[in-house]
């Protein structure tokens, strides 16, 4: 239930959650913990030279923490950890945790000016000079001499800024802007000619990406990288001093008169590293950047050829044998071939993290920084050893085969047997040039098939469709689960889940065929599109009654359009007949029984399927559950308390951040400019570039933008309200990038097809009111508890025009269910009750509760090991938890 369609392509999951790093000192060395791992994946062989290597670190040199991960294509995912985490409380060290990765910053960086020269706004070759005219005009520096590229080199001759640190209390807790980095470099004299590692190269760099792309180099990052790679736990932390979420707390080693003692450096404004050094993440984002990047995802061909066009790297600023492209660091490997990748290293923390040629790709995490080079010479081993040591054959390619189904997995066919026993022709999923869907199902390796259904199910002989599935097979064949069914509500398209909810699942990912389905009427599968000039029906009715007919009319123009377009197939598109299509899907695939893992509407999807077809499923998931009696077109109503609760609650966020927005300093302050801008949007449309927003779309950017109480979500709200409130005072403004694609959305064709599909579901399952002045009654009895949100929740939408009447009576869910339900008490589209209403109708099911503002907290990939390792360990092992409970 979105206003904007699920973006998992885009969305990085973000960990909102700062825990308090305080600078205890340990009063001696805690004693090292024995390496941690897991078993190596079957057929591989184990990895001991790696734990030897790891606890040599913490053992023989005495570090405080060391942990590696490594993704390998053939033997998957091995994680081990040595040491603390924190010498306070003796939390182990892990690979799962955030760190400080300092100078790999620089890759990302570096990443967004070759995508910016390959958009045409930045050529490598041009001066500095062209750029940022007068930059580099004193100390003897001259910026028309200084190419782009010599910066991503290092060959500019620019000096180091950070060489005119002698301590790091000087930098440690103070805001830097890129300009006094760049004085402080300018005065000091050059370095010997030739190639020298200069942070300042990168701050430059930095700003030119800013005014090549004409917004923050941070934005760019989020833009380009974080969020189409989905790096939940990577993010640029600005003047934040914390770090959010779990994470390895920082150690520098001080010893004085014959005592060593551990200062917690964990704390620090790494704005003195910014484009060089500022980034937060953890091993399995890095894992996941270097392999998207050396597999092609993040540049082109002749963009990553130059990026690995080297020349000699000084060992006393690198190491032995590296040579230095563009951000990207060449290394050779004992075991055959070279590694590409970048390392980083603070005071406290040391993070290196590359690809092999076999696309095996590592990261080390040290949370304290080597002191003698016996220690980092061991570090370099380390990594080295973690590359060659445990390696197995490539696995083989999959078949694109068609497979038969035996017929011993489809009982109950009824007169289907000709769809359950289909044969599937598993093909690459890209379709065309612009497929980014596809292109990114091919390069995860998953296979696309489509699977005939009836159109209509009482007359199985008659007109067809297809519905579009997608796979990605177990890479752990040995001990795989089975085949687990994924959606992601909406209702939206699920086609592209796959290697995102593999992200998700820890241990578990590799043992299961994840499939992804496009629900009939959306995506690939038989898509609805009425040629809508929205992309949603949601709408608000506003402040006056003539705001209401607005919205009326839209809403009576939407269901006029689909009975032009689609008026044949729309009594046949409804969620028994989705639920009819996944069992054909599941017989098909050859399965007697399969997994199930849905959020939102697909909690639905999923509860009718159960009860439509029992004893089917295996292992399920329903994350933000959807109350059965409540789903149809009022499916919104009731929701206002939760969104007027996060709408207070992102005001209080915002109040605390009057200096950067402006929106107001005190909650109530923040809450009256919001009511003041929808006042005004009723009076005039806002003008924010080429849009009008008006009183009935401006409720609508606050709903879709309160799905979760993550920081980033609520900047994203709080920048689009300071754009309104300049359009409001008369100026003429742009939007920014997230608010012009919600804008985009809510007031253009573009997605049509999505609010199309979904209306049509919704439409299609439960009767609804056709008088709009019951709409209108039930809107007022509500407007006073909720002003702002009540005139959206329950507004007429189309299914009060629709063409098509629903063809069955909505499914009476219920039986019994072993499910593991997640919820959260503050969910803005499920709410709390709505998931407490399932559980009770499903006997057996066992609930984790977690006390946020957030939907869909396990798929969303919200930043909770709680609930993450609860399910997480479920599909593992299949075991429910004894009872439930609540997260922390």
């Amino acid at each position: 239930m979105t206003t904007t369609p699920p973006r998992r392509r885009e969305a990085a999951r973000r960990a909102v959650a700062v825990l308090a790093a305080g600078a205890a000192i340990a009063a001696a060395a805690a004693v090292p913990a024995p390496a941690r791992a897991e078993p190596a994946p079957a057929g591989c062989a184990d990895r001991a030279a790696t734990l030897r290597a790891l606890e040599r670190l913490t053992g023989t040199h005495g570090l405080t923490g060391a942990a590696v991960r490594v993704d390998d294509p053939a033997c998957g995912t091995w994680k081990a950890g040595s040491g603390v985490a924190d010498r306070r409380t003796g939390r182990p060290m892990s690979a799962d945790l955030r760190v400080r990765i300092a100078s790999i910053t620089k890759t990302f960086t570096a990443v967004t000016v070759l995508q910016l020269a390959r958009e045409g706004r930045i050529s490598l070759d041009a001066p500095v000079e062209r750029y940022l005219p007068g930059l580099l005009d004193r100390g003897g520096y001259d910026g028309r001499k200084i190419t782009v590229r010599s910066l991503l080199r290092h060959t500019s001759g620019l000096p180091d800024y950070t060489d005119t640190f002698s301590d790091p209390d000087e930098y440690r807790f103070r805001h830097f802007e890129p300009g006094e980095l760049i004085d402080r470099a300018l005065k000091l004299p050059p370095p010997r000619p030739g190639w020298h590692y200069s942070t300042t190269n990168y701050i430059i760099a930095g700003l030119i990406a800013e005014k090549a792309g004409g917004r923050s180099l941070e934005d760019e990052v989020q833009h380009r990288i974080i969020r189409p790679l989905r790096l939940r736990d990577t993010y640029w932390p600005g003047d934040e001093t914390r770090i959010r979420g779990a994470h390895a707390h920082g150690y520098m080693r001080e010893e004085r008169d014959g005592t060593v003692r551990w200062n917690d450096y964990t704390e620090m404004n790494t704005t003195m590293g910014w484009a060089g050094g500022a980034l937060i993440s953890s091993p399995r984002d890095l894992n996941v950047f270097f392999g998207a990047l050396m597999g092609g995802r993040l540049l082109s061909p002749a963009m990553l050829a130059q990026m690995r066009q080297t020349v000699p790297a000084d060992p006393d600023r690198i190491w032995d044998g590296a040579a230095y492209g563009l951000g990207l660091i060449e290394t050779p490997l004992r075991c055959g071939g070279t590694w590409w990748g970048h390392a980083g290293g603070l005071p406290s923390y040391v993070t290196v993290s590359g690809v092999a040629p076999s696309g095996r790709r590592v990261t080390v995490a040290l949370n304290e920084n080597p002191s003698t080079q016996e220690a980092f010479d061991d570090q370099m081993r380390l990594v080295e050893t973690a590359f060659c040591d445990g390696a197995a054959a490539p696995a083989a390619a999959p078949t694109g085969a068609p497979v038969a189904a035996p017929a011993a997995a489809t009982t109950g066919k009824g007169g289907l047997a000709r769809f359950y026993d289909q044969r599937l022709d598993w093909k690459k999923c890209t379709l065309d040039a612009g497929d980014e869907v596809g292109k990114e199902l091919d390069k995860a390796g998953a296979r696309c098939a489509d699977v005939t259904v009836p159109l209509d199910y009482r007359r199985p002989e008659g007109r067809t469709i297809t519905v579009a599935i997608s796979r990605l097979k177990a890479s752990d064949r040995a001990h795989r689960i089975g085949t687990m069914i994924l959606n992601g509500g909406g209702p939206g398209p699920a086609l592209d889940m796959p290697p995102y909810m593999r992200s998700l699942m820890g241990k578990a990912g590799p043992r299961y065929d994840l499939v992804g389905m496009d629900p009939r009427s959306l995506g690939r599968s038989a898509a609805v599109d009425c040629h809508w000039p929205a992309g949603t029906w949601i709408r608000s009715a506003g402040e006056s009654r003539r705001s209401f007919d607005r919205s009326a009319a839209f809403a009576k123009d939407l269901a006029d359009r689909c009975a032009r377009t689609d008026a044949g197939v729309l009594p046949h598109i409804s969620t028994r007949n989705i639920a009819r299509d996944m069992d054909i899907v599941r017989g098909a695939l050859g399965e007697r029984k399969v997994s199930y893992n849905g959020a939102s509407y697909g909690t639905y999807l999923g509860s009718v399927y159960a009860t439509m077809f029992p004893g089917r499923l295996d292992r399920v998931v329903l994350d933000s559950s959807v109350d059965p009696a409540g789903f149809g077109p009022r499916l919104l109503a009731g929701t206002e308390g939760a969104n007027d609760h996060a709408l207070a609650a992102w005001a209080a966020w915002a109040a605390k951040r009057d200096a950067a927005y402006g929106l107001g300093g005190t909650r109530d302050e923040v809450l009256g400019t919001v009511r003041g801008l929808v006042r005004a949007a009723g009076g005039k449309p806002l003008a924010v570039g080429p849009y009008r927003v008006d009183d009935t779309v401006l409720p609508a950017v606050l709903f879709n933008d309160l799905g979760t109480d993550e920081d980033q979500a609520r900047a994203t709200l709080a920048e689009s309200l300071r754009v309104f409130v300049k359009a409001a005072a008369g100026e003429s403004v742009q939007p920014t990038k997230e608010l012009d694609e919600e804008l985009k959305f809510l007031l253009t064709g573009a997605e049509s097809v999505y609010g199309s599909g979904q209306t049509a579901i919704i439409c299609g399952d439960a009767t609804a009111s056709r008088d709009p002045e019951s709409y209108r009654r039930d809107i007022e009895r509500n407007r006073a508890a909720s002003p702002l949100f009540a005139p959206l929740t329950r507004d007429v939408n189309p299914c009060a025009f629709w063409p098509a009447r629903p063809a069955e009576r909505p499914t009476e869910v219920g039986g019994r269910l072993p499910a593991l339900m997640v919820a959260a008490t503050g969910d803005t589209r499920t709410i709390y009750a709505s998931n407490q209403a399932l559980h009770g109708l499903l006997r057996g099911s066992r609930m984790v509760t977690l006390d946020a503002d957030v939907h869909a907290p396990y798929q969303r990939g919200y930043p909770n090991a709680c609930v993450m390792d609860t399910v997480n360990g479920y599909l593992l092992t299949g075991r429910l938890p004894a009872r439930d409970f609540t997260c922390d």
